[in-house]
């Protein structure tokens, strides 16, 4: 997310706010959200000019944004949030020539109360038939000091078939400390030397080592590197601090080092052998730009759903989140590391999703792995 600060500009149009960011089509904002979060019509026309000025944390410099007022949006404060916040303007951009498949929305905000509120924001674009083509979530937000207002513009991609916007704003948990993060941990391979040890079996042909070099998050000192073709799981009861379980939300890092490497993520393996050919999930991710969900039959795999509009991902790390979940199914997501969605795929089927799953990761030619976690989703 990124906020540029408007000091008292009540009265100054979403579009001259967002000038400096790129060619901005002149249009005036269509939506403003009462205190109970639901949307009214509004020209977006005030009467005072105000003084405004920004920071540098704007959408990108090489983005060329185009207002579009035909899309129609809508934001909603929850109780917590609207007690603090108020919302101004909002409106939604392309970053190219429209339709692109980058855009943002971007929502002008007041902090009424007083003092900070942070925050968590979700925004979701989708189809002229109101059929969701990406979300994506922001957390722990800071607001303008108290009186004053600010624009955060939210980055989407995928979005060449949007016909209208939501923004959530919710109260953010900032339970940050150690104890929580540690309590949501699967594993950070800092207490290994340099091969799998403990919770983790290795099979197949391929190496793996722990190395500083596979290190993928700014708290990691070193993670998993895969090389060749070989699988690295742990099933429930080997060790691992937390294993998947029906409904959490799983997280982990990877940077395939080739377009050849399609690393996997393995879930509810029921037979700790080499062979795939098992009962479980496999979720797989294409560098060359696809993502892919199957599910391992035992006589081989059943490909539920695939997103091909994905990015380039050689060398590029992605964060992979997928949710396992007995009555609504499985969702598998990457996203980069502001927490964009690069591309989603998702299935009804509800096999073999359990109290507690085995995890692991297979790699056909090259990757690295690190920082497995649960979310907090609370």
């Amino acid at each position: 997310m990124r906020r540029r600060t408007i000091l008292g500009s009540a009265g100054t149009t979403l579009s001259i706010a967002l000038a400096g960011c790129g060619d901005v089509l002149d249009a005036d904002e269509e939506g403003e959200s009462d205190a109970n979060g639901q949307s009214d019509t509004d020209d977006g026309n005030g009467a005072d000019d105000g003084t405004q000025s920004a920071d540098t944390n704007g959408p990108d410099e090489d983005d060329d944004l185009h207002e579009d007022d035909s899309i129609e949006g809508e934001v909603v404060l929850t109780d917590a949030a609207s007690d603090v916040l108020s919302t101004e303007r909002h409106t939604y951009t392309w970053a190219d020539d429209p339709p692109s498949d980058r855009c943002y929305v971007h929502v002008e905000l007041e902090t009424v109360g007083d003092e900070e509120f942070v925050f968590d924001a979700v925004v979701r674009i989708d189809d002229e038939d109101g059929t969701e083509i990406t979300s994506t979530r922001y957390t722990e937000e800071t607001s303008p000091e108290p009186g004053e207002t600010a624009v955060y513009s939210l980055s989407l991609t995928n979005c060449e078939a949007t016909a209208a916007y939501e923004v959530e704003i919710d109260e953010s948990d900032e339970s940050d400390d150690a104890d929580d993060t540690d309590g949501l941990l699967i594993d950070d391979f800092e207490e290994y030397d340099d091969s799998p040890a403990g919770p983790w079996t290795l099979d197949g042909t391929g190496d793996v080592e722990i190395t500083s070099s596979a290190a993928l998050h700014p708290d990691s000192s070193q993670g998993l590197r895969q090389s060749g073709d070989s699988n690295v799981r742990s099933f429930p009861g080997q060790g691992l601090p937390n294993y998947p379980e029906d409904g959490s939300e799983v997280s982990v890092l990877v940077r395939p080092d080739s377009d050849a490497s399609q690393p996997w993520l393995l879930v509810g393996m029921e037979d700790d052998v080499w062979s795939t050919e098992t009962s479980g999930w496999r979720l797989i991710v294409d560098p060359s730009g696809e993502i892919r969900l199957g599910r391992e039959t035992g006589e081989g795999v059943e490909i539920l759903d695939s997103d091909s509009q994905v990015p380039g991902l050689v060398d590029e790390i992605v964060d992979c989140r997928f949710v396992a979940d007995s009555d609504d199914g499985f969702e598998f997501r990457i996203q980069d590391l502001d927490g964009a969605t690069l591309g989603s795929v998702s299935t009804d089927e509800t096999a073999g999703i359990d109290d507690e799953m085995s995890v692991g990761f297979r790699s056909t030619d090259g990757a690295d792995w690190d920082w497995p976690r649960l979310v907090d989703r609370d």
